[in-house]
């Protein structure tokens, strides 16, 4: 009988080492894209500049400055008819946007958008998640805020207002002299940033306030 309940305890432990196997970080779903956190920043700093898709141009009829502007181009629930992802994946040329010289959107740029509309183009989604100030490093903090919501304007050979933040030696003079964080706080006497945007989420600004205040360290 003890050899049997053996038996049976090795082959329910194989099976259950087996099933967690396979239960990995790969299998698991991607969670949902955040169009607040994702798809706006990101579309809102490359698309809505002068002469392109802002609230006043509105450029080839399109304004992607609010969420009901940016789904215009948006066929929901299926990417490859979309317009906004179309003009995404173009050819160098002029119907590829963002229009040159700014840079193309890069392919997890795109996938991020394709999963977006595939997922329902869904504005309102609860995925804020608790704010972490502990360690505010430029490289893993700082630079995916900076790419999502200020290099579409503020890099490339033509920065707009000749601001460029696509370094951590071009960032550190507007952090020493407090207009990056007075910007996304949309504090009085600086220019509120993203420029026809919404704000940056708090979280963000104050990871952004965090860093500053260590003293804009290269980490």
């Amino acid at each position: 009988m003890k050899m049997k309940l053996s038996i049976f305890f090795f082959l329910f432990a194989g099976m259950l080492v087996m099933l967690l196997s396979r239960c990995t970080k790969d299998h698991l779903p991607d969670p949902p894209i955040c169009y607040q956190t994702d798809i706006e920043p990101l579309i809102v700093s490359n698309c809505t500049q002068s002469g392109c898709h802002n609230s006043v141009e509105k450029s080839a009829g399109y304004d992607f400055s609010t969420y009901e502007g940016i789904l215009s181009a948006v066929e929901v629930g299926h990417y490859k008819k979309s317009s906004l992802y179309k003009v995404l994946i173009q050819p160098f040329g002029e119907k590829r946007m963002p229009q040159p010289p700014a840079e193309p959107f890069s392919d997890e740029q795109i996938t991020l958008i394709a999963r977006w509309i595939e997922e329902g183009a869904i504005q309102s989604l609860d995925c804020q998640s608790a704010c972490d100030t502990t360690f505010v490093g430029y490289n893993g903090t700082i630079t995916p805020i900076l790419v999502n919501y200020c290099t579409g304007c503020h890099s490339g050979s033509q920065p707009q207002g000749d601001i460029d933040l696509s370094s951590w030696s071009k960032v550190k003079p507007y952090a020493d002299n407090g207009s990056l964080a007075g910007s996304v706080r949309h504090a009085s006497g600086y220019s509120a940033m993203p420029q026809n945007g919404s704000k940056l989420p708090e979280c963000s600004i104050r990871q952004i306030e965090k860093w500053v205040a260590d003293g804009a360290p290269n980490n």
